[in-house]
């Protein structure tokens, strides 16, 4: 035989080993489920699941067996028995997940105080029983309707209708929330819309992410497929985490759950100035990673207990040891509507009058002056006249009832000049104690003894059995869908501190010489004019 044709024979015999041994290797990885693309994607730290009960136990397990069921011939509609070395699988990997889920933490740890393990990251208990409700929410709102209706010449919204090429334009329910803000409120007395507006915010599709530049904590901003926006905030910390006893309140932790309880009460109390707020479940794969840009991607990992992690990038807590970390990649988050755009309707700063110092080594003037209302803010623009004083008392109480101290500045839009609304929006260093009440938060109130009445009028029916503030704010709550939002110890502290507030009204009462000194009525648009100069020293409070 030639040299040639050995070498022809030589050939094809090495071509049918390899082609023999690429197809063995194809059918051996079909049959035990999964190409070799898969297995790297496995590999991969961004999980493949997309769909995930967090109350279904065991459900990734069965997820994954029935993939190699449906790969061995059977269906999802299929009558057969499963296979019962499948069952036995099952059984034994949901108990090592329960086992796993349900290890006690580490010996030396405190029940409070160390939010760094991961074991702390989870509710350690199933939370109570909640009581049920008797319809005091409606109540509420059927008997005691608001009595700061919008005036006429209020009505004036901060942005102009859009008008469609042909015919009417439909607007979305997000575009109607910022079209209908006007000088007095944000959204109306008990508007239907604001429902629908919170129930798009847990449903509708996301589009894109991307980080929110500033602030000391992660926050992203989330795109929806309409056009929409809303602020993401995570959630870090169990609902039991109670804020350190050795942090101060500028280094507290923010918790999303106090963002959604704060909106609640906002509009409970009927002051409609903080911007609607829901919780949602997040997958951290499909709808944060899928959809993030690729500095906050590179922020992403996978943890030794086999969890989504991220870090984004901010002064506090964005560290691997304080990453914001999915179970597995299933997270709980608020969403908080949009406002308008910046550029669109632009907003003013304002320094807050009673702002604390936010150092670890002096204090504020207002803490050690008690004639600091009268003597110094009562004298300046904008507090002097118009409605701007009576707005951060109701502020005062508001922040009291939640226990917020994070209050420096505050924000108004510039399109109602000065006769308008201070925003309610940032609270989420609130509902950090419920068994402690901070007095101090209080100060405008029993340093200016000013309340405007129907604020009042509000607290003294919410006092009542029949309305009472905590069985109104569990029955709101309930109607999120992280619920329960909050432990019963914080709504039990709602009516203690309500408590308290009444009491210091009624001793500025005995203090001014009567109910007509301390309880002002609404404050008239048309009697308001801005100062023509203003006084040299406003700009403190700017």
């Amino acid at each position: 035989m030639k040299l040639k044709q050995r070498f022809a024979v030589f050939s094809a015999l090495i071509a049918f080993v390899l082609l023999g041994t690429l197809c063995y290797l194809t059918l051996n990885d079909i049959e035990h489920g999964g190409s070799k693309s898969n297995k790297i994607k496995e590999k991969d730290y961004i999980h493949p699941q997309t769909v995930y009960d967090p109350n279904q136990v065991g459900f990734q397990i069965r997820k994954k067996l029935d993939k190699s069921d449906s790969r061995s011939g059977s269906t999802k509609n299929s009558t057969n028995k499963p296979n019962q070395d499948n069952a036995l699988n099952v059984a034994k990997l949901e108990q090592m997940y329960q086992a796993q889920s349900n290890r006690s933490r580490p010996h030396g740890f405190p029940d409070e105080g160390n939010f760094f393990n991961i074991y702390h990251k989870f509710s350690r208990f199933d939370p109570a029983i909640l009581p049920k409700t008797e319809g005091k929410f409606n109540a509420l709102f059927r008997d005691y309707p608001s009595s700061n209706l919008v005036p006429k010449e209020g009505l004036a919204t901060l942005l102009k209708p859009r008008k469609a090429r042909k015919g009417r334009y439909r607007m979305r329910v997000w575009e109607e929330f910022q079209h209908n803000i006007n000088r007095f409120e944000l959204y109306s007395f008990n508007n239907s819309r604001i429902d629908h507006l919170m129930q798009y915010l847990r449903q509708h599709p996301v589009f894109e992410v991307e980080e929110k530049q500033g602030g000391t904590q992660i926050k992203l901003v989330i795109d929806f497929e309409d056009g929409g926006q809303a602020l993401f905030k995570p959630w870090k910390v169990p609902r039991e985490y109670e804020t350190l006893p050795n942090h101060f309140y500028f280094s507290d932790i923010e918790r999303h759950n106090a963002e959604i309880a704060a909106f609640h009460l906002d509009r409970i109390l009927d002051f409609r100035r903080a911007p609607p707020v829901a919780g949602r479940w997040f997958n951290l794969t499909s709808e944060v990673y899928d959809l993030a840009d690729a500095s906050l991607r590179k922020t992403f990992f996978r943890s030794p207990a086999n969890n989504i992690c991220f870090v984004g990038h901010c002064s506090y807590y964005c560290e691997t040891e304080t990453a914001v970390c999915g179970k597995p990649d299933m997270l709980e988050a608020s969403l908080a509507a949009y406002l308008p755009a910046f550029k669109i309707a632009p907003r003013k700063t304002w320094r807050h009058p009673w702002r604390r110092s936010y150092s670890k080594h002096r204090s504020a003037v207002w803490e050690h002056e008690p004639n600091f209302c009268h003597n110094t803010v009562m004298t300046k623009h904008p507090y002097n006249s118009g409605r701007r004083l009576l707005d951060l008392m109701d502020m005062s109480v508001f922040d009291f009832l939640i226990g917020n101290m994070d209050r420096h500045h505050y924000e108004t839009f510039e399109f109602f000049g000065n006769f308008t609304y201070p925003i309610h929006m940032d609270h989420g260093r609130s509902f950090g104690k419920h068994s402690h009440d901070e007095l101090s938060i209080l100060a405008p109130l029993f340093q200016c003894c000013r309340l405007r009445l129907s604020t009042y009028r509000r607290l003294i029916a919410l006092s009542k059995e029949e309305y009472k503030l905590s069985d109104v704010m569990r029955e709101s709550l309930a109607r999120d869908q992280v619920t329960p939002v909050i432990l019963e110890a914080h709504l039990e502290a709602l009516d203690r501190r309500l408590g308290t507030i009444l009491r210091t009204i009624n001793h500025c009462v005995k203090k001014m010489g009567g109910e007509d000194k301390v309880l002002k009525p609404e404050p008239s648009f048309e009697s308001y004019q801005d100062p023509p100069k203003l006084n040299s020293d406003a700009d403190e409070f700017y």
